[in-house]
């Protein structure tokens, strides 16, 4: 028996507290899940808050705020729920926000510091280049050639002649700078910087040349002149020896794989894939180390053309029409403003050759498929000319030639 001065626990509470589920939500008066956002709801509700607690965006409500909701928890109107959900005051301090374990905003995207990074080259370049600076650049004069160039529009064509129109006497101008194809005079295994003079220099001295066999271009100011001259010589050497690489192929004076060029009319053929360049004069990187500044397959590419080429088999008057509308269309493009208005009124005028060539002395009215194939194969030359641009700008990012030239513009597309 205790005495009634000794302390004794008290008894425990045992009032039955009712479940959570056996109340109703305070929104919808279904059955509660429990006290979310500040208010006993079920989930439904909890999750309706939840998604559109921090948004407003609701349709306008059709009875002016003054719906009523149906016993069974459906709610026609967002905007009338989300103020019944305010009512009962639920609140949106309790959000949590960025709780993904994967967080794209804090990612941290910025490249790891390695040499090529902190040098701004790649690491190809570091590690294949010679060790030591490039020192000064090399300058190299071309005046000369540009002189030679100047000194052939002065002098005209070689002998007059009394043709119908311009494309024909052009025509006859190519086959006059071209010559009848003899046998192969030398095949080239390598190349190095006075074998590539030569050949810009031939190029540019035969643009010249054939130039004065077009009537309305010598009826140009000089400066225009020599200014488109600079702009073309270049594109005109790509056509025209995919032209004759393809003739030459058609007459077995050189092998499928192989490529064919004319200085100082000597024949030469070589096979670009064994071909040796040397680079030393002008670059510390070699011709295969340089190869990794563009993937794409330029033989190739080479080849496709010379093959369209010879499946055309384009007359002198196709093939003077086809170098024209290359080179105009670039140089037009390029230097824009009075250049381009002139070189499209020599375009037209070539253009309206054409078609009397077609009409009047091939007897070939429907020649638009012809002209589709000539324009194939000069908008892939041009689509190779882009490619060789974007590449010259990366090698002139990295620095790959260390030579200045006393006219840059003359070796713009070279």
């Amino acid at each position: 028996m205790d005495s009634p001065g000794s302390s004794a626990p008290s008894p425990p509470d045992l009032t039955i507290i009712p479940k959570i589920s056996s109340k109703k939500c305070q929104i919808c008066e279904n059955p509660a899940h429990g006290k979310h956002f500040g208010a006993v709801t079920c989930r439904a509700c909890a999750a309706f808050f939840r998604r559109f607690g921090i948004s407003n965006n609701f349709k306008p409500c059709k009875t002016e705020n003054k719906c009523s909701f149906r016993k069974n928890g459906y709610f026609s109107c967002k905007k009338c729920r989300m103020q019944r959900c305010l009512q009962f005051g639920m609140t949106i301090d309790n959000f949590q926000f960025d709780r993904e374990p994967f967080n794209p905003l804090k990612m941290n995207v910025g490249i790891p510091q390695t040499v090529d990074t902190f040098s701004g080259r790649p690491s190809l370049i570091l590690f294949s280049a010679p060790s030591g600076s490039s020192g000064p650049k090399r300058y190299i004069d071309v005046q000369f050639l540009v002189d030679r160039a100047v000194e052939v529009l002065l002098n005209g064509s070689e002998t007059p002649y009394q043709v119908s129109n311009v494309l024909q006497k052009l025509a006859i101008g190519l086959q006059n700078i071209r010559g009848p194809q003899q046998k192969v005079s030398q095949i080239v295994t390598k190349i190095g910087k006075e074998g590539i003079f030569k050949l810009w220099e031939e190029e540019m001295l035969r643009m010249a040349k054939w130039l004065t066999y077009f009537d309305d271009f010598q009826r140009l100011p000089h400066s225009v002149q020599i200014e488109i001259l600079n702009g073309v010589w270049f594109l005109f050497g790509r056509l025209e020896n995919i032209a004759s690489t393809a003739l030459a192929r058609k007459r077995k004076l050189c092998k499928d794989d192989m490529v064919m060029t004319c200085v100082n009319k000597n024949v030469l053929i070589c096979d670009l894939r064994t071909l040796e360049i040397d680079l030393s004069w002008c670059s510390k990187y070699t011709f295969q180390q340089l190869k990794f500044f563009d993937q794409y397959d330029d033989l190739r590419q080479l080849d496709i053309l010379i093959n369209a080429m010879l499946d055309l088999e384009p007359t002198h008057e196709e093939l003077s029409y086809m170098i024209c509308q290359l080179c105009f269309h670039q140089v037009g493009k390029k230097l824009q403003g009075n250049i381009l208005k002139t070189v499209e009124k020599l375009q037209e005028v070539l253009s309206n050759n054409l078609h009397d060539y077609y009409v009047n002395q091939m007897n070939q009215p429907k020649y638009s498929k012809r002209i589709a194939r000539m324009m194939k194969i000069n908008n892939t030359v041009e689509q190779c000319l882009y490619r060789d641009r974007v590449k010259a700008d990366l090698m002139k990012v990295f620095e790959v030639f260390h030579v200045e030239c006393s006219h840059p513009g003359i070796f713009l597309n070279a």
